[in-house]
C-alpha cells in the first residue's frame, strides 16, 4: 500500500491528481463502451441510477472526511468546493438567495475531450443531473437540483459563451 505519510505533500498531491484524472478518463471510456457494446442498457433507469449512486457515495465520503455542517446552502457550497467538480473543472458558484445558489461549469473538460474525439458535444445532461441530485441529496435531503443548461440545449439569453452547463441548487 502506498505510504502517503512518507510522501512529500506536493508529490502526494501530484499522484492523487493523476489518479483522479485517470478515473475521470475511464468514466468516459466506460460510458462510450456501454453505449457501443450494450446499447440496450445505455440510458436506462438502472444506468442513470449508477450516476446518482456515485453522487451519493462522493457526498458521504466527503461528509465523513470533512465533517462540515450540512444544514444551510453555504454548507453545501463548502462541500462542492471539495468535490470532483472542483478538482476537474473551473466551477463558478454564486449564491442567489439564502436557500439557493447557481453552479456553472466553465469550459468543461469533458466537452473539450468530446470535440477532440470528433463529437459535436458530450451529451451529459441526464447523467449530470443525476450525479448532482445524488450528491446534494446525500448532504441534505432537502436539496433539489434544477438543470438550467447542458450541452446541446438552447443557451439562455445573457449566458456567457464559456458556460458549459448551469444548475440551480436549492433547499426546499
Amino acid at each position: 500500500m502506498l505510504d502517503i505519510r512518507a510522501l512529500k505533500k506536493d508529490t502526494l498531491h501530484t499522484v492523487m491528481l493523476q489518479q483522479l484524472y485517470s478515473l475521470n478518463y475511464m468514466w468516459m471510456r466506460f460510458e462510450l463502451f456501454i453505449r457501443m457494446k450494450a446499447p440496450q442498457e445505455f440510458g436506462t433507469e438502472e444506468y442513470y441510477q449508477l450516476h446518482e449512486d456515485y453522487g451519493l457515495h462522493e457526498a458521504g465520503r466527503l461528509a465523513k472526511a470533512l465533517g462540515f455542517p450540512r444544514e444551510g446552502i453555504k454548507d453545501l457550497t463548502r462541500f462542492l468546493e471539495h468535490s470532483h467538480w472542483a478538482v476537474f473543472e473551473n466551477i463558478e458558484i454564486a449564491e442567489l438567495t439564502t436557500n439557493s445558489f447557481r453552479m456553472r461549469t466553465l469550459d468543461c473538460s469533458a466537452q473539450k475531450a468530446a470535440k477532440k474525439w470528433g463529437m459535436e458535444y458530450y451529451d451529459c445532461g441526464t447523467g449530470a443531473l443525476r450525479v448532482r441530485s445524488g450528491f446534494f441529496r446525500g448532504l441534505n435531503p432537502k436539496a433539489k437540483v434544477q438543470r438550467v443548461l447542458t450541452p446541446g440545449e438552447a443557451r439562455p439569453e445573457c449566458t456567457p459563451a464559456n458556460v458549459s452547463c448551469e444548475w440551480l441548487i436549492a433547499l426546499e
